[in-house]
């Protein structure tokens, strides 16, 4: 996630004003509607989704295939329509499904007189979600840290072309003396995320992206870096059919730049002058033709569903209500039973559908509820929705995403290694569009009734958590409800019995109040992309 802070200003008293000129996003929920929510209903769901029948409720497998059919039984039960354009409730997603092959994936050059081949696991890193063969021929440059913020005055491509080339550049970003972060006064600044490099560097024509660690006492050799990569490095990888193309990104070690730029390069001072530039002039080096080699085997394909329904409105608008309903399934014969992550979630979807259900009217605008599959895969059912939506999407006014709501967590990342780490009693952490400020204040109503420890946080630009980035990145204004990291996360430990279900009600009632006004108001939530800066807490999450 991109985490900005700035100086209370036009921007904070704005959204002031919002907050206390527009009742008009006061919509209260139906008590029929809210009291159809029930905790012995909930905790049905949940014990059920993560039930050792459901065996993790892993993609492909029997587990799944159960949930979805036990999802699509219950919006038929509640009277939710199914789309004419789908099978029934089920829209399939086609999967293409392998293995990295790292044995037969290198990388080769020729430096002088000499052939160099750097073997994967060994020399250099990478971890695809999934795709095909790769060869990439391209001459190597070396730009800084691969940097491009204009709004920091930084770029490491002013006057460069990449198009056609390999990018090699230090992880993280350019730090002072003290090792505090340059470009955003101290603060680690949404450039310092991989994903955040290899798009700028794509979107500009190179051909793949190569990190090393920068020349620090500090930092850690990248293989150390990459513990929980490296444990997941030959688990099956699974892609949507139609996206199996992919852009490589390669951790390569320290070690590997002097055969790469020569004996006379001098890492320690290029490192220097680049992090003591205020100006940033690039220092771009050209480095050898290399080419890349990246195969994949035990390629095979298969599909999974998402269950979709519709509680119809007056309009042809639309809010989309959404959780995934996938886990990690059985993992060196142990069961990973998925109960936060996100049974939770899957309970809530369907405690939301039944309250509409008892209220039993048409709102002003439709309601979906999509519970995706594959999302563990990468968001991949949600892709799929999108490129294939059964509805149009100028009509998505918002969008909710409960994503593990039924535990006591952390705001810090941390959590999910050191259990140590006190847990936040009551703590709701609602991620929301920065371009949209009423969804927060939609929430603040709701949460009047619900007394949660409510945390909003603004964001601007969604990177990785869940379902909704891609809606967001759509200019779609979504929220994302999430109760905080703790150390059962994607393990054995994520059980029913640790589920707070008279919180995860709460959570619940509160989603529930949250559909139910953006569907009923007069005017649909807005996207405003010329809002460039938000307030944050000031927490770190780690994503």
């Amino acid at each position: 996630m991109n985490h900005i802070r700035i100086k209370v200003g036009n921007r904070l008293i704005a959204f002031i004003l919002l907050v206390v000129l527009l009742p008009g996003w006061s919509q209260a929920a139906p008590k029929y509607g809210t009291n159809a929510i029930q905790e012995a209903e909930l905790r049905a769901h949940v014990e059920f989704l993560a039930s050792d029948e459901l065996q993790g409720r892993g993609m492909p497998g029997m587990g799944s295939e159960i949930t979805q059919r036990y999802i699509a039984t219950r919006f038929a039960e509640y009277g939710l329509q199914a789309f004419p354009n789908l099978d029934g409730y089920f829209q399939t997603v086609p999967l293409h499904v392998s293995k990295t092959d790292y044995d037969n994936s290198s990388i080769s050059f020729v430096k002088g007189d000499s052939a160099f081949i750097l073997s994967a696991n060994n020399d250099f890193f990478f971890f695809p979600r999934g795709g095909s063969d790769m060869e990439v021929i391209g001459q190597l440059l070396f730009c800084g840290y691969g940097i491009s913020a204009p709004e920091f005055g930084w770029d490491d491509f002013s006057d460069t072309d990449v198009e056609g080339k390999i990018v090699l550049a230090f992880n993280g970003e350019p730090t002072d003396n003290q090792g505090k972060p340059i470009l955003n006064n101290g603060k680690r600044s949404r450039y310092a995320n991989y994903l955040v490099k290899s798009r700028i560097v794509q979107e500009a024509g190179a051909l793949c992206l190569i990190l090393v660690q920068p020349p620090s006492p500090d930092v850690p050799p990248v293989e150390k870096t990459l513990g929980r990569y490296l444990r997941r490095m030959d688990e099956v990888l699974v892609q949507l059919i139609d996206e199996r193309e992919w852009f490589p990104v390669i951790y390569i070690k320290r070690n590997i730049l002097s055969s790469l730029l020569g004996d006379s390069f001098d890492e320690g001072e290029y490192h220097h002058d680049l992090n003591d530039s205020s100006t940033n002039a690039p220092a771009v080096m050209e480095g050898p033709v290399v080419g890349i080699d990246l195969r994949f085997k035990e390629e095979e394909l298969c599909e999974t569903s998402n269950v979709i329904g519709y509680w119809q409105g007056k309009s042809d608008e639309t809010v989309v209500v959404m959780a995934h309903y996938d886990h990690e399934g059985i993992k060196n014969g142990e069961l990973y039973p998925g109960a936060d992550d996100n049974a939770s979630g899957t309970a809530g979807l369907l405690g939301i559908a039944r309250a509409f259900s008892a209220w039993g009217k048409k709102p002003q605008r439709g309601v979906v509820f999509l519970s995706s599959g594959a999302e563990e895969k990468g968001s991949l059912g949600a892709k799929h929705f999108l490129k294939n939506l059964p509805l149009a999407l100028e009509k998505i006014v918002a969008v909710i995403n409960m994503d593990m709501i039924g535990r006591d967590g952390s705001s810090q990342f941390r959590a999910m290694m050191d259990p140590t780490i006190p847990m936040e009693e009551d703590l709701l952490m609602a991620f929301y569009s920065g371009q949209t400020p009423e969804l927060a204040q939609i929430a603040l109503e709701e949460n009047k009734k619900a007394k949660l420890n409510l945390v909003l946080e603004p964001v601007l630009n969604f990177h990785s958590g869940s379902d909704h980035v891609y809606f967001h990145q759509l200019n779609i204004p979504s929220i994302f409800l999430f109760t905080g990291f703790h150390s059962d996360y994607t393990s054995p430990q994520d059980t029913p019995d640790k589920i707070l279900y008279g919180k995860l009600t709460r959570v619940v009632k509160l989603a529930f109040g949250m559909a139910y006004s953006l569907a009923q108001s007069k005017e649909a939530p807005t996207f405003d992309s010329s809002i460039k800066e938000v307030q944050r807490t000031g927490r770190r999450y780690g994503f």
